[in-house]
């Protein structure tokens, strides 16, 4: 059963990378058409199945149609507005992927259990509908400078480019190290949270006040830091970010054991975390010029894979036993986010 997931996540990521250069030859709207049927095909047969070899690889498939919608979402952004109103739109779909989780979570539960796994992929089967008739009708081509030919040498001439790119580089690195911070406390935290003597229960509602400040976070960035300009916006939101992982690494140090010894923390950071990701993500599929389906495709996965490694990574080194070895990774993230965000500074102000 984790395989399902495992193979769902990867291909998500792997996706990503397979897709980007591909919309920069033949447009993101078919790019994006084929992952959204894709998707429905393939949640459709696992509702049809009941082999978990069948249904592992129509997981594959599935992930692989749904990293065609997340990055084609990004190109097109980038491609249809000028940068800082790219972040501010960014700033927007940031929101509705923070609530969309958040509805899973609560309504995910309730139809495992009166209709099974099997009524989840009806559901799905029915948003993948949704994606591909909204595709078909509504998404107009934005690549108009599509590349003249692709094939493997142009592939790789194309991510050696946009990885050459420092400028690329760094506002990758950043937003990925953000994206991973947020997944690595979901992954420890509620150990921290049950060694204080609270349930799960009580961590999920005090954990909340994270996603919730994600959502203020992204809605100040599009009415107001994006005016300062993203780069300058990125900057406050990881230097944010960094103040609230070394004040969630001294509260605990200093023993202390109520539950907003460590909401604040973490509340400070969602808040910083929607501050920070959609400047970068734009930022760095806009330094990637020509190669924007490429810059999203490797933002994408960037994130991805930081989201899954860095978790598994500290938990690894006993952070879910040891807070401060935990606490100590987030902070170190943290600095490779502000010096990367530093470097783009000197590179567009030197």
């Amino acid at each position: 059963m984790q395989q399902l997931l495992t193979v769902y996540m990867v291909a998500l990521a792997v996706g990503q990378l397979i897709y980007g250069p591909l919309s920069d030859r033949v447009g993101r709207r078919p790019i994006m058409l084929v992952g959204a049927v894709l998707y429905t095909v393939s949640s459709l047969a696992s509702v049809l199945t009941d082999s978990i070899e069948w249904l592992t690889l129509l997981r594959l498939i599935q992930g692989l149609g749904a990293a065609a919608c997340m990055s084609m979402g990004r190109a097109i952004v980038n491609d249809a507005f000028e940068r800082d109103e790219a972040a501010r739109q960014m700033s927007t779909i940031a929101i509705v992927l923070a609530l969309a989780p958040a509805l899973s979570l609560a309504f995910g539960g309730v139809l495992a259990e009166s209709a099974g796994w099997k009524g989840i992929m009806v559901l799905l089967t029915v948003s993948g509908v949704a994606i591909a008739a909204s595709a078909y009708a509504l998404a107009n081509e934005t690549n108009l400078n599509p590349l003249p030919e692709i094939n493997l040498k142009t592939v790789m001439t194309a991510y050696a480019t946009v990885l050459r790119n420092k400028l690329f580089v760094c506002w990758t690195m950043s937003s990925g190290m953000q994206v991973g911070i947020f997944f690595s406390l979901n992954g420890f935290l509620a150990y921290q949270y049950q060694r204080h003597g609270y349930t799960l229960a009580e961590f999920g509602l005090w954990f909340a006040l994270t996603p919730v400040c994600y959502l203020i976070g992204n809605s100040l960035n599009r009415v107001w830091f994006v005016a300062k300009g993203i780069e300058r916006a990125a900057m406050i939101g990881c230097t944010l970010s960094l103040i609230a992982v070394v004040s969630l690494f001294i509260t605990q140090a200093a023993g202390f054991t109520h539950a907003l010894s460590l909401a604040l923390p973490c509340a400070l950071f969602g808040f910083a975390n929607g501050i920070v990701i959609a400047n970068a993500t734009v930022g760095a599929i806009s330094a990637a010029g020509k190669n924007a389906g490429t810059g999203a495709g490797v933002v994408g996965a960037w994130q991805m894979a930081t989201g899954g490694i860095a978790g598994a990574i500290i938990v690894a080194l006993g952070g879910a036993q040891v807070f401060s070895i935990a606490a100590g990774a987030l902070i170190l993230m943290s600095v490779v986010s502000v010096y990367s965000m530093s470097v783009v500074f000197r590179l567009k102000h030197p």
